[in-house]
């Protein structure tokens, strides 16, 4: 059985073949972001082939689409879309969270409007 590891949680999972990543990541809470549960839709389910891309299926129309064709030089892929053979590492991508500054003490509420 294939042994996937995923970073950065550093937990190493074996699976069936024919898995996707999406599926095996979630089986450990990878952490793999989603809002279309691994339908190829949304795009958000990113994640960095670190080694062994020549045991992932080859590239999806929804990674070309949601990714563009630059697999070559980011390593980025749908988890939901790829599907596992062998052994691999990937690196769980996801989104910046944004943070704000904290208030000054009396400063009124964030989108109120002085009238």
């Amino acid at each position: 059985m294939p042994r996937i590891r995923f970073l950065p949680i550093d937990v190493t999972t074996e699976v069936a073949a024919g898995t996707s990543l999406f599926d095996a990541g979630a089986a450990v809470k990878a952490g793999i972001e989603t809002a279309c549960v691994g339908k190829g839709t949304c795009g958000l389910c990113r994640v960095k082939v670190i080694a062994g891309n020549e045991h992932l299926e080859p590239l999806t129309d929804e990674d070309t689409k949601h990714l563009g064709n630059v697999f070559h030089i980011t390593k980025v892929r749908l988890a939901c879309r790829t599907r596992i053979a062998g052994d691999a590492e990937v690196e769980v991508m996801t989104r910046r969270k944004v943070t704000r500054e904290p208030r000054p003490p009396g400063a009124p509420p964030r989108g109120s409007r002085d009238r």
